[in-house]
């Protein structure tokens, strides 16, 4: 682990990052076009079982951080703590919030505003995964699952296990979302979730350059 990286710009562009990251999955939710795959999965699982969020979540990410102690100690970092203890909660927490208002999963609401809050939830979620990224202080437990897969599988690619990951989390949510559960199709897993997962890298890429980067203190390296 390097020590060198923590710093209060880094700290706080990391804690930030699970808030603001958390908030755009919140929204996603209430566009009732799906979710990422990760949560999206996690949330027809936990309502299956009557688990909030938050305590599924964390369940399922000790697990994964537990391989990680036995494949991937090189990804641990706090970011990876901040990531699997809280953003399953503080999802829980804004959909509390979001109760009753045009953000809210149970509110009717016309698809161009469905869609409309499926974009702002997207991009708000990008600026998230932004500052938490651009911190560098860990990788999340299901993050680290497909580089850890390609690490250890020889010829298995990052981007080939991260399909093989994210299918699974879209098989998995439909299951217990649509087939047992509740969910009709496509209002947890997607059009959301296939924007999530192919999507976001150029939003990405523009909030890492304009603005984690200055967060975080690499301005002057990325003008370089």
């Amino acid at each position: 682990m390097n020590l060198n990286k923590y710093n209060f710009r880094s700290i706080f562009s990391s804690a930030l990052g699970i808030i603001i990251l958390s908030l755009g999955i919140s929204i996603n939710k209430g566009s009732v076009l799906g979710m990422d795959t990760y949560t999206g999965m996690n949330t027809t699982v936990a309502d299956y079982f009557n688990m909030s969020l938050g305590n599924f979540q964390l369940i399922l990410n000790v697990i994964l951080l537990l391989s990680m102690f036995v494949f991937g100690r090189y990804l641990l970092g706090l970011g990876t703590v901040l990531n699997m203890v809280f953003v399953g909660y503080l999802v829980d927490f804004f959909l509390k919030m979001f109760d009753g208002t045009i953000l809210s999963f149970d509110v009717e609401k016309s698809l161009w505003i469905r869609f409309l809050l499926l974009v702002i939830g997207t991009i708000i979620l990008c600026l998230g995964a932004s500052l938490y990224m651009t911190a560098d202080l860990g990788v999340a437990p299901y993050d680290a699952l497909a580089i850890m897969m390609s690490d250890h599988i020889e010829k298995l690619s990052f981007s080939v296990a991260r399909i093989i990951t994210d299918v699974v989390c879209v098989i998995v949510g439909l299951i217990f979302g649509t087939v047992l559960g509740s969910y009709p199709f496509g209002t947890i897993i997607g059009i959301g979730t296939v924007l999530t997962a192919f999507g976001t890298g150029p939003f990405i890429g523009f909030f890492n350059k304009t603005i984690s980067a200055w967060i975080v203190g690499k301005g002057n390296k990325e003008a370089e």
